[in-house]
């Protein structure tokens, strides 16, 4: 079995726990008295966008216990969901590096990808920090705020642009259809930016995240189920 095609198919495997792991994650508790910042409707969002301790006022005091405690839980289970979802995306521009050693712009996108990861670790390991000053009863820092909101844009920016570069390698391959849900999150991801991190915005990302998600296991079936019509086609 060639190399690329094993790649394919482990982003297939990728593809599915990243599915998952939104389940393994639950729900999140009711919210204490203290709303989460304008426009937000997901505890996580909220946190990774906060701007001021003001906006961490729904994760405060005893109020916020039920909801800090599930965010600590989650954040146990998400040091691995990077390895799902960006190593999903890594595979599948692995395998088409294989197919095409020569195409720079697979091997780009791969190590944008394979960046992605870390980032998403660090951007963790600060959201621990936040919930363990709230939980002991403090208040973060500004600094702690802003290295907060700084990873978050760095990982939020760099899957932008492995978006941008799924729908350009989309488009070169002439599978233009496979190419908007990536164009389509980049520039959410590019107006939630421009928006300041409203609430509003960052929830419509978020939410036009998933369909170009779902687009590398279907772009994988395709890549395979092509090579396989080739195979047949030389065969006859």
């Amino acid at each position: 079995m060639r190399a690329s095609k094993l790649a394919f198919i482990a982003a297939i495997a990728a593809a599915i726990a990243t599915l998952v792991f939104p389940i393994l994650f639950g729900s999140p508790p009711d919210l204490g008295a203290a709303p989460m910042a304008a426009g937000f409707k997901t505890p996580i969002l909220a946190l990774e966008f906060v701007r001021s301790v003001d906006d961490l006022a729904f994760l405060q005091g005893d109020g916020g216990a039920a909801l800090r405690a599930f965010l600590a839980d989650t954040q146990s289970l998400d040091r691995f969901f990077p390895l799902a979802y960006a190593g999903m995306a890594a595979l599948f521009f692995l395998a088409l590096g294989l197919r095409h050693p020569a195409r720079w712009l697979a091997w780009a996108a791969l190590a944008v990808a394979l960046v992605t990861i870390g980032a998403d670790w660090a951007e963790n390991a600060v959201i621990n920090r936040v919930l363990e000053t709230l939980s002991a009863g403090g208040e973060p820092g500004s600094g702690l705020l802003a290295a907060l909101y700084g990873h978050t844009w760095i990982k939020w920016g760099l899957i932008a642009l492995y978006a941008a570069l799924f729908s350009v390698l989309m488009w070169q391959d002439k599978r233009r259809l496979l190419a908007i849900p990536g164009i389509v999150a980049a520039l959410a991801i590019a107006a939630t930016w421009a928006s300041g991190s409203s609430g509003q915005v960052a929830e419509i990302m978020s939410a036009l995240l998933i369909p170009f998600m779902l687009t590398f296991p279907l772009a994988a079936v395709m890549y395979l189920r092509a090579k396989s019509a080739s195979r047949e086609a030389s065969a006859a």
